[in-house]
């Protein structure tokens, strides 16, 4: 087991050297000064340029270059912004909490709907509910996210006016971001209208969180009905069914928990997906995270901000998927037989 701990560990390493090495040479590629491109100084004056090529070794071989370039970035110096020239760590932290906050309660909302439904489907098997689930699961796959975006700011923000197009929170309620995550933030600032404030935040993620959460919630639905399926049909099952227990039972108790490590496993690897959908869903919605202020940037081709979101959002990626398969492993005793068999 802790030889195989230690395989996903290098793995990772590799991975994540293999990422900033692409970067390095999209950067290298990038037209304009070098130096320019990875500090984020504009018009450096003589001296300013020495400094940047003293500090990244810019004079020094590729091998070199690349050695300080990773060594900067994994120190949190991902240079100044084109348009800001503000540090490009210091905007991305204060960016990151209202991504994390968006993707965590679509992610929430996609297996509180998912799972219930992927087990009615199971349950009720090439039935009528069956087919209704996996018709409806099919459909919203299939809806793009920036389509189902606009629609309901059309339909639900200006034709019914029922809730906000845009934003985290309405400026009449000026909170001070702390955390950056907005119920906490209110939570801890000293408004009198707290609860007017948690319902205006509150209607700013419904459209946001509804339409990221619409294609994880399909995939949660079809790996449950699979899972539960398989699950339906094992022995131990057909073993408590002969002992008399009830449906409810042998669902909840008995099924039910060895179906949702698997569906924990594989929404990990709907990760990469889910960051994507969230790019788009914060430019539909003008949501102040991370996806916003990178296509920001590749419109404005502010070079260290787009060469930082890569490499946080792939690295993150990388990391999870790393992690995931590892808890998998540990957790699973069958897996974990199978790999200290083959180690």
């Amino acid at each position: 087991m802790w030889f195989y701990i230690i395989r996903r560990c290098n793995l990772f390493v590799l991975t994540v050297a293999i990422l900033y090495f692409l970067v390095f040479l999209m950067i290298n590629a990038l037209p304009g000064d070098l130096a320019t491109n990875i500090s984020g100084y504009q018009n450096p004056t003589i001296e300013q340029h020495d400094q940047l090529t003293e500090q990244y070794q810019l004079d020094e071989n590729w091998f070199n270059q690349y050695i300080s370039f990773v060594n900067s970035r994994i120190h949190g110096d991902f240079g100044l912004s084109f348009t800001t020239q503000q540090p490009v760590y210091d905007e991305m932290i204060k960016l990151l909490p209202a991504t994390i906050e968006l993707c965590l309660y679509a992610m929430l909302l996609a297996l509180i709907v998912g799972i219930p439904l992927g087990v009615l489907a199971a349950v009720r098997s090439q039935k009528v509910s069956d087919h209704i689930v996996l018709g409806a699961s099919l459909i919203g796959y299939s809806i793009p996210v920036f389509w189902l975006g606009v629609i309901a700011i059309m339909y639900f923000g200006l034709e019914l006016q029922w809730l906000p197009v845009a934003g985290r929170l309405n400026l009449l309620y000026q909170v001070e971001p702390i955390t950056g995550f907005t119920f906490i933030d209110i939570w801890l600032s000293d408004l009198q209208y707290k609860q007017l404030a948690y319902r205006d935040a509150l209607a700013h993620l419904v459209m946001p969180t509804l339409t990221l959460a619409l294609v994880p919630a399909t995939v949660v639905i079809r790996i449950t009905r699979s899972t539960m399926l398989e699950e339906l049909d094992a022995n131990y099952i057909k073993a408590s069914k002969a002992r008399g227990l009830s449906p409810s039972t042998i669902i909840f108790r008995h099924a039910l928990p060895n179906v949702v490590q698997p569906i924990l496993a594989q929404i990990s690897l709907q990760l990469s997906t889910l960051l994507t959908s969230a790019m788009v869903t914060e430019v539909i919605f003008s949501w102040p995270g991370m996806g916003n202020w990178l296509m920001q940037a590749i419109y404005q081709r502010d070079y260290p901000i787009i060469s930082a979101g890569i490499l946080i959002c792939a690295g993150f990626i990388i990391l999870i998927s790393v992690l995931s398969d590892v808890l998998m492993i540990a957790t699973t005793p069958h897996r974990r037989s199978a790999v200290n068999g083959s180690s």
